[in-house]
């Protein structure tokens, strides 16, 4: 017959391993995971992203900004982190070619807040410091060191339909120098 001590070190053993074996087992997992490759349609990273059909955009009138926004994504191991991302997309010219729309980044490069357009003014104010652009981003009024930073616009292909693709990134605020963000 076995003491109460050895039963009570068996039960503490089985415990430990057990929850050691659970622990290695969900460690192997998520270690497996980082090696898994996106799946087919997953957007990772910042690269040009189906923003919205051309057919609509044909209807957008000079000079109007129309909102939209962005949904970008980036897998850090076995994660994958989404997050929504507003662009303003312009017709500065004529056509359905991607040179007719300019595709603005909203973040101002005085002090990183969000840029909103005045419909009534027909211009792009920041909210913070009062830095003022007109509808194709070109600053008109401080405290923003430049103009609002384009984005690379593009159109192809998307679900059999022309899309325009926006490419975002993000710029390093406070400079005069639109250097993008992580460079050099």
């Amino acid at each position: 017959m076995t003491s109460g001590a050895d039963s009570e070190d068996r039960r503490n053993f089985l415990r430990i391993a057990v929850i050691g074996g659970i622990a290695v087992i969900t460690g192997g997992v998520g270690a497996a995971s980082a090696f898994v490759p996106p799946k087919p349609g997953e957007s990772v990273g910042a690269g040009p992203q189906p923003l919205v059909p051309m057919l609509k955009l044909g209807a957008l009138a000079k000079d109007k900004p129309l909102r939209l926004h962005i949904s970008l994504s980036a897998r850090d191991g076995w994660r994958l982190r989404t997050r929504e991302q507003l662009v303003y997309v312009v017709r500065v010219g004529d056509g359905e070619d991607a040179a007719a729309f300019k595709a603005l980044n909203p973040v101002c490069s005085h002090a990183g807040c969000t840029i909103d357009y005045h419909e009534k003014d027909s211009q792009f104010v920041c909210p913070c410091h009062g830095a003022e652009f007109k509808t194709d981003g070109t600053k008109t009024k401080g405290p923003a060191p430049r103009d609002m930073d384009p984005l690379e616009a593009k159109i192809a292909d998307h679900k059999g339909q022309p899309w325009l693709f926006v490419a975002w990134q993000d710029f390093v605020i406070g400079t005069e120098a639109r250097t993008p963000r992580g460079s050099a």
